[in-house]
């Protein structure tokens, strides 16, 4: 979905459609959003309890997708964008299960790799406690930090009168945003993949 768009969606439904597209494009949404909170189109508490639950409850899903999934079959499915081998996914199990933070720090930040670390969290028995706790922390570290980003950039986008103009400074900054987001997420990808799977 195109940012005008996005935008235009959230200026006329607001937390109604917030949710849903939060699910997809959470990061993005998360620095929309602070930036519209000067101009009174959110509150910053129901906008970040939106934002961390649109994020940690995909992460479940996926979780128990690889919990109650059989191992052959999901390693055979999505094993292939981490060049996954038996001796792989033991790397993983023993770093899910001594390493959970920093594994779930990788797994928010490594873009392309988000899902089938999730589910092989699930698929290597982390207790669930542990994975929902540590996905919540980190959505809530994450989107203070988007919101915040947003915040203070949308209180310069307050005094533009024009909605037009607007719209293409919003577009504009958060293509920005989202490209060091990217670029960063692909480092943090290529660096996990060298690392613990070369």
């Amino acid at each position: 979905m195109e940012l005008a768009a996005i935008i235009a969606l959230l200026e006329q439904y607001r937390y109604l459609v917030l949710f849903p597209l939060a699910c997809f494009e959470g990061p993005i949404l998360g620095f929309i959003t602070g930036s519209l909170i000067p101009l009174g189109y959110f509150s910053p508490v129901p906008l970040l309890a939106t934002l961390v639950l649109a994020d940690v409850i995909p992460d479940i899903a996926y979780y128990f997708f690889g919990r109650w999934g059989k191992e052959k079959s999901l390693v055979e499915r999505f094993g292939h964008k981490l060049r996954l081998t038996p001796e792989r996914l033991e790397t993983l199990r023993v770093l899910w299960h001594t390493h959970p933070a920093k594994s779930m720090m990788v797994t928010k930040f490594a873009y392309g790799l988000s899902t089938p670390l999730l589910i092989i969290a699930g698929l290597v028995h982390l207790p669930f406690s542990k994975f929902w706790k540590l996905s919540a922390a980190l959505a809530l570290l994450q989107y203070s930090v988007l919101m915040s980003l947003g915040y203070f950039f949308g209180g310069y986008f307050a005094t533009v009168q024009s909605t037009l103009v607007r719209v293409e400074i919003l577009v504009a900054a958060a293509v920005v945003v989202f490209g060091i987001y990217y670029f960063f997420t692909r480092s943090v990808s290529k660096q996990f993949l060298k690392k613990d799977l070369g």
